[in-house]
């Protein structure tokens, strides 16, 4: 299945599942005022009367003061009682506080035919034998709904760049005590929360950076830059560990590294992997993007695979670690498995631009009793101003049906086969 689930009033460049049934979308016009908001926004996935919606559940208007800025990228925390979101907007990193919680949602008091509400009724007699009222203003049901909050917290300036100075990529550290930036100026940057210090300062690469991202146990960072390497540091004290070697295709040199995310293998948190996608640094019809897995202890890589001719744009890998999602210039998506790196899924066009960011849904029996009983889900967002979903169906749910008329043939096929050796004979 593919479809649109929303269509915001803001260009989105940051897409985050907040929850199995929630997510985040934030963008925005940038400092013209053209009347294009600087906006962030969450919506609940709900399913009515069959049909699958995205309704909204907090916006905020991320303009502060004479400080007009969208959200560009932006990393999300959550500690187990709130979530923290590092936002890069211009040359800064600006953290929210972001709260979820439950209050009661009273239903709507009844009226009587003549429009008056709270109107009271003549007690009645219960089993009992006690009186109980039937007043309806006093017996309103409250059902549970999630309300969010959010507030603006500390800032910094991530990026120092003369012209151009805009932070382009941020992370947090898996214990969330630290975030990582990278920008224009080429330097990868280590801070602490939430004091906001600077700890490290690392010259990365000669031109601004493209993504940055921290392996999973939490001692390295992975840098891409437009000077087409990818670099690996330690988040200790900034040191240098090696440089990625990609050979996927003949013509190496003249591909950069576009993005860069580590995913879990075999679903086990222990073990990870490194997946990065390839673009031409000069775009030239008929040439191929790529998809590369990376051994994450020795940063060898073991497998790459051709995307296709269109030139890809963002990357994300499922909670789970089973499947990586990518996006194209042209607005297609795909679904890939990331122990094979074979393609399972692509829907051309699913945007009708450049797809700017994706991100998974949780698979929970939550989320599963909202979207069915899938394989994997993966949102994507586009300058187009939509928010899509596609989603990959579970290949052991075949219909009974199926399974019988599946068998009937087979044995037919058998026997067959059989009548025509014992002929031959």
């Amino acid at each position: 299945m593919a479809a649109h689930l929303v269509h915001v009033d803001f260009p989105p460049y940051v897409l985050k599942c907040v929850d199995e049934t929630h997510f985040m979308v934030a963008g925005g016009g940038g400092p013209v005022r053209s009347g294009v908001p600087n906006a962030l926004e969450v919506f609940q996935l709900q399913r009515q009367a069959g049909r699958l919606i995205a309704e909204s559940k907090l916006r905020l208007v991320t303009d502060h003061g004479d400080d007009r800025s969208a959200i560009m990228n932006a990393a999300l925390r959550f500690d187990g009682k709130e979530y923290l979101l590092a936002a890069g907007q211009d040359d800064r990193c600006k953290l929210y506080q972001m709260r979820k919680s439950e209050k009661p949602k009273v239903e709507d008091t009844p009226t009587d035919p003549k429009g008056d509400a709270h109107v009271k009724r003549r007690k009645k007699k219960t089993d009992s034998g006690k009186d109980e009222s039937t007043d309806k203003s006093k017996r309103v049901e409250s059902v549970p709904t999630e309300v969010f909050s959010i507030e603006r917290l500390n800032s910094c300036q991530t990026n120092f760049s003369e012209k151009e100075n805009y932070q382009k990529a941020v992370c947090f550290t898996p214990n969330g005590l630290f975030f990582v930036t990278g920008g224009t100026d080429g330097h990868v940057r280590l801070w602490s929360y939430p004091s906001m210090t600077k700890q490290l300062d690392i010259e990365a690469h000669t031109k601004e950076v493209d993504d940055i991202i921290i392996n999973p146990v939490g001692n390295k960072i992975v840098s891409a830059g437009r000077d087409c390497l990818a670099r690996v540091w330690h988040t200790k004290d900034g040191s240098h560990i090696c440089d990625l070697q990609w050979n996927g295709c003949k013509d190496t040199k003249q591909y950069r590294y576009k993005a860069c995310r580590f995913g879990f293998l075999d679903g086990d948190p222990t073990k990870s992997a490194l997946f990065t996608i390839h673009i031409p640094a000069q775009q030239k019809k008929g040439q191929h993007s790529y998809l590369c897995k990376w051994n994450d202890s020795t940063f060898k890589p073991s497998k790459t695979v051709s995307a296709g001719t269109e030139i890809l744009s963002a990357l994300a890998i499922s909670h789970s670690g089973h499947f990586i999602g990518v996006g194209t210039m042209t607005g297609s998506v795909g679904v890939y498995v990331a122990f094979n790196l074979q393609r399972i899924k692509w829907v051309q066009n699913h945007h009708s631009i450049f797809v700017t960011g994706l991100s998974f849904v949780p698979m929970t029996h939550k989320s599963r009793a909202i979207l069915g009983d899938l394989d994997t889900a993966v949102m994507s967002i586009s300058a187009d101003q939509r928010v899509g979903l596609v989603t990959v169906d579970n290949p052991r749910n075949y219909p009974v049906w199926l399974v019988f008329v599946g068998a009937f043939f087979l044995i037919v096929l058998i026997f067959a086969l059989l009548a025509a050796v014992g002929t031959e004979v």
